[in-house]
């Protein structure tokens, strides 16, 4: 069974470069700081997924 968007952490954060959502992390709150280490974690895994295949 595949994950939707919806089920998936920082489902809501922009994609094209999460990175740059840690500038401002030390104001977010800590769940949200979660969902940016998720998403950042998700971009990261796919770019080096893609660079394998």
């Amino acid at each position: 069974m595949e994950e939707t968007s919806a089920e998936r952490p920082g489902a809501g954060l922009p994609t094209e470069d999460p990175l740059t959502l840690l500038d401002d992390i030390d104001s977010s709150a800590l769940a949200d700081q979660v969902a940016v280490f998720d998403a950042i974690h998700e971009h990261l895994s796919d770019r080096l997924s893609s660079a394998e295949s």
